[in-house]
């Protein structure tokens, strides 16, 4: 077959098709494609000061990335502190803290929380021992760890995730979170 115009258009695409082809097959079989690396980035960052806002019957959370490298029991720097965006009202809250995997699990952490902050056994949560006023702010903890039991791989990043309820000082919160070891004013 002579090369001439007539026919120029199609070896030249019967050859750009070939080395498209081709590429293709390697691509795919080199995993190029289907390579997965998980990706979990927050605007966080451990260590740095956190302000959680929150109103009246509603959570809020927050996420920060963490190391796999640290060890269970390790005590981690973090402040982290709560405020009532409320006009009129004083807030009852509680917090709880937790390591989110990449195979959908949840594993223990721990708050050094402030004074005005309780564990409780039963659930996990922190419970802030009074009502938070109005447009008023509150320390949760000054650091966070590791808990015992929990075991991290030193090549995987995690997400650090805190949850934070607040109900408005209205409502009867012993009729909505268990408060049997746990005495707020």
């Amino acid at each position: 077959m002579k090369i001439n115009k007539d026919n120029f258009g199609w070896i030249f695409t019967s050859i750009l098709l070939a080395i498209l082809l081709a590429i293709s097959i390697y691509l795919g079989i080199s995993g190029f494609y289907f390579k997965t690396q998980s990706s979990y980035t927050t605007d966080l960052v451990l260590g740095k000061n956190i302000q959680i806002d929150v109103s009246k019957n509603m959570s809020n959370a927050i996420s920060f990335n963490i190391d796999g490298s640290y060890l269970a029991g390790d005590r981690l720097p973090q402040i982290i502190s709560i405020k009532n965006n409320e006009e009129e009202d004083g807030l009852y809250l509680r917090a709880k803290i937790y390591i989110y995997t990449s195979e959908n699990k949840t594993l223990d952490m721990g708050l050094v929380e402030t004074v005005n902050w309780t564990f409780s056994q039963e659930d996990g949560y922190y419970y802030f021992n009074d009502v938070l006023s109005k447009k008023d702010k509150a320390s949760l903890c000054s650091h966070i760890y590791i808990d015992e039991e929990t075991s991290l791989k030193s090549n995987v990043k995690y997400i650090a995730t805190i949850v934070v309820e607040a109900l408005d000082e209205s409502v009867n919160i012993k009729e909505i979170w268990p408060l049997n070891s746990i005495k707020i004013d």
